[in-house]
């Protein structure tokens, strides 16, 4: 009966032990499983945390990238030789963006063929200072020698137009005068004799007489002197053949009767006649005197 009870005694305690013994297993498979989970999970994490730390390094070299290519866009010159260059270099850029894009390329391979890009921009950019700093300083320079040739031009201008000025002066100053000039009609009497009279009627000449006045920057010589005789209804008297001139202005004008004469200079009186062919009407008639194409003298008479 004892032996019965001790066989059952280690049998119960065998079984504690095999339960004690599963209870423990189980336990360390659950501290297993969760260590493996905590373990998973951090690496999750990690893998989350990596991927995102890769976006944004593919971002960066996206922007950086499209940063380069707007650059190259502002590089334009008047240079048609880099400029194909700079196409040249756009198009590598574009390159690289879409293998960024299709994530298909080592970014690290994309960062140093960026990199590179980059160095060549900068050496461009570099040169194009250069050439900008020239091209202003020539610019500068060619600034300079124009306002030198403006200032030399102006000063050019400004002595022809004093010599214009002094020439106009001269020929203005060269210009005759007439002084005294008396005006009147003529009869001529059947011996010869003239006999002045203010009868329309009886006139059968018209006289002008006047001096020249003394000129020491006239030209001396022969020269013509021209009367205008302007009747009271405003018609130029004129002789057979009708003769005109040019006026300051360049207006041509009739004329009524001229005359050479020999000037040296001086002081010269002068007569100059014209034969009326006509009976005048009565009147008041304006007589004008020109030498070459300036009138220099006027004056008036009345017949009755």
């Amino acid at each position: 009966m004892e032996n019965v009870k001790e066989n059952k005694k280690h049998k119960n305690l065998f079984y504690f032990l095999i339960i004690f013994l599963l209870l423990g297993t189980v336990g360390y498979l659950a501290i297993e499983i969760n260590s493996l989970n905590e373990k998973n999970k951090s690496l999750s994490q990690e893998s989350k945390y990596e991927k995102a730390k890769l976006e944004d390094e593919r971002d960066k070299v996206m922007f950086d990238l499209e940063k380069m290519s707007f650059s190259y866009d502002t590089l334009m010159v008047a240079n048609d030789s880099m400029n194909l260059e700079f196409i040249e270099q756009k198009k590598q850029i574009e390159t690289l963006l879409q293998k960024v894009k299709s994530k298909d390329y080592s970014l690290y391979k994309i960062k140093e063929e960026a990199n590179t890009l980059r160095r060549i921009m900068k050496d461009y950019i570099h040169t194009i200072d250069s050439l900008n700093t020239l091209n202003i300083n020539l610019q500068n320079s060619l600034t300079e020698k124009n306002n030198e040739l403006s200032k030399v031009q102006n000063e050019n201008q400004n002595i022809k137009t004093e010599n214009l000025e002094l020439l106009e002066t001269v020929a203005k100053g060269s210009i005759l005068q007439a002084s005294n000039i008396i005006a009147q009609g003529i009869r001529i009497k059947n011996s010869g004799k003239q006999v002045e009279t203010t009868k329309a009627s009886r006139v059968n000449m018209l006289k002008g007489c006047f001096t020249l006045v003394e000129n020491k920057i006239a030209a001396s010589g022969n020269l013509f002197i021209y009367m205008r005789i302007i009747s009271p209804e405003g018609k130029v008297l004129t002789s057979s053949i009708p003769e005109s001139i040019l006026t300051g202005n360049n207006t041509s004008i009739d004329i009524s009767v001229k005359r050479q004469i020999n000037y040296q200079n001086t002081n010269t009186d002068v007569c100059v006649y014209y034969e009326v062919d006509e009976t005048l009407n009565s009147g008041t008639y304006l007589v004008e005197i020109y030498s070459g194409k300036y009138k220099i003298g006027n004056t008036s008479f009345a017949l009755k």
